[in-house]
């Protein structure tokens, strides 16, 4: 009955897609002194920005309002909110439109594709005026990016189409001599200063594929409710009525523009061989643990406990789940949120930076103990949180490129 329970539980956070939980050496700047670049905080999945009018702080939790206290410390700070389950690429384009102040284009192709409509909600003013421009003294005007959870897949979704435009809809563009979006030109990889991810599951979740190789999972989820499937895809955007088995709904979410297609092993692979970092972007990574030995330790909280212990307890060498992705937050495998597997990248030892950070590659910043939500504030005060993310906005705004 516990293994029931703790797979049945898998199985709805899962398709609760990463929800949080109800309750809900680098120069220094001097305090109260405007820094370099603005910073652009986005969330997870089923997660909010400042704008959505929920009276709690995404940011900070029951900590309180992060993002105040870094403002009082004179970093500039935008929290924007977009889709609660959409894809990287289609959370990037809303991100976009925000920070400049258009309206967001999905980009033809994509949305006869996958049949949604093109054009979504309108912006103004921008977020981040004059981002992409030079400034009064000739420099460009970047930003720096930071994401949670699934936010770090859709920033670096953002910075990969910054960089590289969309193929599909640049070829739709050269038939047809619409306009596209600048989101999908390319060319543009200078705009971002840094980017930061924290507990991102940049390679994929060993739940998705515990929920497909696990036959008493397959046994469980095979039961379930037609109305139960039926609610899931509607969450997950997919339009597919009269999905028999949850094997099938498995399959079409796989194949569907959607996070939970991002977040199998395939596809945080394809989003990884498009956004290899460039030259002049900053890259840092923020991982947590709170297993020793792939079982829950006091530094997790409670409730995320029986799914660490499940995550922890589970590999499948064939599906490429070995040992090693048995330490976890509660939700994301710790050595998924390292960094993407094969991008250049740099181990930060517990003392910090041996040298000043450079350009073009991934520091793995010393692993945090505790969750998938704590990293953020929840269950944590504060003084627990402020002091990390402090340093490392004052340590990034230090750095030149």
């Amino acid at each position: 009955m516990k293994r029931f329970f703790t797979i049945t539980l898998a199985a709805a956070l899962l398709l609760a897609l990463f929800a949080l939980p109800a309750c809900n050496g680098g120069t220094t700047t001097p305090r109260g002194e405007p820094t370099p670049h603005p910073w652009v905080f986005v969330h997870g999945l089923n997660g909010f920005g400042e704008d959505s009018g929920i009276p709690v702080a995404y940011w900070g939790g029951t900590a309180g309002d992060l993002l105040a206290e870094l403002r009082t410390e004179g970093f500039t700070i935008h929290a924007p909110t977009v889709s609660p389950s959409g894809s990287a690429r289609d959370r990037a384009a809303e991100l976009f439109a925000q920070l400049t102040g258009t309206q967001v284009d999905y980009g033809y192709a994509h949305a006869y594709r996958h049949g949604i409509d093109r054009f979504g909600v309108a912006y103004y003013p921008p977020m981040v005026p004059g981002w992409g421009e030079p400034d009064s003294n000739g420099h460009l005007q970047k930003v720096n990016l930071i994401g949670h959870s699934f936010g770090g897949n859709t920033i670096r979704a953002l910075a990969g189409l910054l960089q590289h435009g969309c193929p599909e809809e640049q070829a739709h563009a050269r038939e047809t001599g619409e306009e596209i979006s600048p989101l999908f030109a390319g060319g543009q990889a200078d705009w971002v200063h840094s980017i930061t991810t924290i507990a991102t599951p940049h390679n994929g979740v060993s739940l998705l594929v515990m929920l497909e190789a696990d036959p008493l999972i397959s046994t469980v989820a095979a039961a379930l409710p037609q109305a139960q499937i039926d609610a899931a895809m509607r969450a997950l955007g997919i339009n597919i009525p009269g999905m028999s088995s949850f094997v099938d709904f498995l399959d079409a979410a796989e194949d569907a523009n959607n996070a939970f297609a991002d977040l199998t092993l395939p596809g945080a692979q394809a989003l990884n061989a498009i956004t290899r970092p460039v030259s002049n972007t900053f890259y840092f990574s923020f991982a947590v643990d709170g297993t020793e030995n792939g079982r829950p330790t006091n530094d997790m909280a409670a409730p995320s406990r029986l799914l660490g212990m499940q995550i922890g307890n589970f590999t499948y060498p064939a599906g490429g789940i070995t040992a090693a992705w048995r330490a976890n937050d509660g939700l994301v495998n710790t050595i998924s949120a390292t960094r993407p597997f094969n991008h250049p990248h740099v181990q930060v030892p517990d003392g910090g930076f041996p040298q000043l950070p450079i350009p073009g590659q991934w520091y793995v910043m010393p692993t945090v103990r505790g969750d998938h939500g704590s990293i953020i504030g929840l269950g944590r005060t504060m003084d627990d949180i402020l002091p990390m993310y402090l340093e490392h906005l004052r340590m990034v705004d230090g750095l030149v490129g």
